[in-house]
């Protein structure tokens, strides 16, 4: 049984004592309500973390001078006397399940979208330079604008900047230090100074933004006056008990004057003297380039941050937390080593809030994998709520809660693939009796057919397969239905997910057997070379289309993807979006938006883009779209009158987060049935 002693071992950050070493990390959610304070969806969302065992609950983005300086109205406040009544509930039931919980103090800057919105001038360093978005971060749907651009279409709109002088800052540091000793009154555990990712504090750390020549830039110690400022004006308010730490970039990758390791290594020293418990090591980018988030404070590889976190470590004498898409025996690894005292997770937890009690109890296998499509982060950056692809309920707990089952029934689910399993796991844990019934010999459906493809993918076909295993459900394969079996079915519902269809071209050369679903590629992810030709064209650039593209180029072939929309990877939140179209290009994919497909013959793919013709060298071709597909048992079901639900791709091609929804939907359904 795997263990995890030192994630499992209390900890103490200042005064605070930490049952565990796992953190929930700072995320902005727009969950509260739309005048800032905490939401019961923000309640739920939080408690259901807490219940699951992290040690500590950081509230991101707190706002210290609300409505001033904020992202989105839906920003958590800390500075009303209206605030109190939902922090200190917060803290209440945070602390019922044996969790502390922090506020994330911020104050927005040049980021204070909200402050567009209401035409209020944004507070700044100095007037920042002009965006100039690099290509890939144009790869945006209309809706998209819309929804990233909203504050700007406000009556009130207006975009301006205040230089901010010795009495504004000097105002910023009481707003600070009072929203310190309200979260302190209303139960709030400690506080961590967002000192990064842009925002106020951070604008005047980085010498890009910040060119002042007064007592506020230049040298690296005044670029840190705020902040040292700001924690002295806290502890002279609510003394050396309280825990208060920062949350600190360790660079800015891709601005070649912003902030570098040694000088901010220089202001974790400065800040720590100045009276933190800990530092929180994050980093940052340029925003003008796509990949900036992934590259930073949204990783998509392991190891950097927590490199980082160990220097740091080295040169200060309080706790240092890290964190960066750690895998549970990977943030065990970190803590071991000594790199770093405590591991904050993000998207982990927001796709499994139980995690931290599964791996006390051994359950490792048992945690819900993040799928990383970025959806979470992703909302934020349009202007919308949290949301999770992998978990249904994150966000909405309040809501998604499934009440008890008025009965158990009998359910046969026609289909294994992953709708089917996410259906029968869910049902199971109701307390119903589920079969699963498929044609095919093995589980997974395409998640099978293209294992080896995508090890994000295959994570998740394992984590479905087990939990239907762990709920004993009855497994029925290599046997297909038909409409003369249904009079002799004994069940109370059956649940149709039988995967969508992929749509074969209907121009010239369609029909050609060369042409292939990505179920007819599994031998190529087995090992089987000779099953696709070496040069290969993808139609369709959506998810499926992107991870099998890169996955054949990392098999050597040459591939072109062919889209008629001028965005890959639609369904994706835009990190997630912008991450994977660049390492496919990055490792050789050629992407072709804003094209029509022609014609398709023996070892060429015809395609028309921009008023001309081109031809595509393509021995194989793979058909990477797919459209709902209804089942040729629907009608005769319904004609038997027993309860029928269709779910996942047989419905409606969602992908993940339609499957989530679809099983909590066919779930809640059954639950109140008589």
């Amino acid at each position: 049984m795997p263990s995890f002693p030192n994630l499992m071992r209390p900890g103490r950050i200042g005064s605070l004592e930490l049952r565990n070493r796992i953190l929930m990390a700072p995320m902005g959610d727009s969950l509260a309500n739309d005048d800032g304070t905490i939401s019961t969806a923000q309640l739920a969302y939080f408690e259901a973390r807490a219940r699951g065992g992290a040690a500590l609950l950081l509230v991101g983005s707190v706002a210290v001078a609300y409505p001033d300086g904020c992202v989105d109205a839906r920003q958590v406040a800390a500075s009303r006397a209206s605030d109190d009544d939902g922090l200190r509930t917060l803290a209440d039931r945070v602390h019922r399940h044996g969790a502390c919980v922090a506020a994330q103090l911020t104050y927005n800057g040049a980021l204070a979208r909200y402050d567009i919105a209401r035409g209020h001038p944004m507070l700044v360093p100095a007037v920042p330079k002009g965006s100039r978005p690099d290509r890939l971060s144009m790869m945006v749907t209309d809706a998209e604008v819309a929804g990233f651009m909203a504050p700007h279409a406000s009556r009130t709109a207006k975009v301006e900047y205040q230089v901010a002088t010795d009495d504004d800052l000097a105002r910023i540091v009481e707003h600070f230090a009072d929203a310190t000793d309200r979260c302190r009154r209303a139960g709030i555990d400690g506080v961590e100074l967002h000192a990064g990712h842009g925002y106020l504090i951070d604008e005047f750390l980085s010498p890009s933004i910040n060119t002042r020549d007064d007592r506020w830039g230049g040298p690296i110690e005044h670029r840190a006056r705020l902040l040292v400022t700001i924690i002295r004006a806290i502890r002279a308010r609510v003394g050396d008990d309280y825990p208060l730490w920062m949350r600190i970039n360790a660079l800015e990758y891709h601005k070649p004057d912003g902030e570098t390791f040694d000088d901010q290594l220089a202001v974790a020293e400065l800040a720590v003297a100045a009276g933190l418990d800990a530092v929180h090591v994050t980093a940052y980018a340029n925003l003008d380039v796509a990949t900036g988030p992934t590259d930073s404070y949204a990783p998509h590889r392991v190891g950097d941050l927590a490199t980082y976190a160990a220097a740091v470590k080295r040169h200060v004498n309080v706790p240092v937390i890290t964190f960066g898409r750690f895998e549970p025996a990977e943030a065990e690894a970190v803590l071991a080593d000594g790199h770093a005292d405590f591991v904050a997770m993000g998207r982990k937890l927001l796709a499994d809030p139980d995690l931290p009690n599964k791996l006390r109890t051994g359950d490792v296998d048992r945690v819900r994998p993040c799928l990383y499509q970025y959806r979470c982060i992703g909302n934020i950056f349009v202007n919308e709520s949290l949301a999770c692809v992998a978990n249904a309920a994150t966000g909405r707990e309040h809501e998604a809660a499934l009440p008890p089952a008025k009965r158990a029934q009998r359910v046969l689910i026609i289909g294994g693939g992953a709708a089917g399993l996410e259906c029968a796991r869910v049902l199971a844990d109701q307390g119903h009796t589920v079969e699963i019934r498929d044609r095919s010999a093995t589980l997974g459906g395409v998640l099978d057919a293209v294992r080896g493809a995508d090890a994000v993918l295959d994570r998740q076909l394992e984590w479905l397969t087990s939990e239907v295993g762990y709920a004993a459900v009855e497994l029925t394969l290599g046997s297909e239905l038909t409409p003369v079996d249904l009079p002799t079915l004994d069940v109370d519902a059956v649940v149709l997910a039988t995967g969508a269809q992929w749509v074969r071209p209907t121009v010239t050369g369609g029909e050609l057997a060369h042409v292939v679903a990505p179920t007819d590629l599994g031998g190529m992810f087995a090992g089987d070379d000779d099953a696709i030709s070496d040069a290969v064209v993808v139609l369709g650039g959506g998810k499926p289309g992107l991870t099998l593209a890169t996955a054949l180029r990392a098999r050597g072939r040459a591939v072109t993807i062919v889209e008629p929309t001028r965005v890959f990877g639609v369904e994706l939140g835009l990190p997630g979006r912008f991450r994977l179209v660049a390492d496919a290009e990055a490792a050789g994919v050629a992407l072709i938006g804003s094209a029509r497909l022609v014609a398709i013959t023996a070892d060429h793919v015809v395609i028309a883009r921009d008023g001309a013709e081109a031809s595509l060298p393509a021995g194989t071709v793979v058909v990477a779209t797919r459209e709902s597909r209804p089942s040729t048992l629907l009608e005769p079901l319904l004609a038997t009158g027993i309860t029928t639900f269709v779910v996942g791709d047989a419905a409606d091609p969602r992908g993940f987060e339609g499957i989530t929804r679809d099983a909590e939907h066919v779930a809640r359904s059954l639950a109140v049935a008589e």
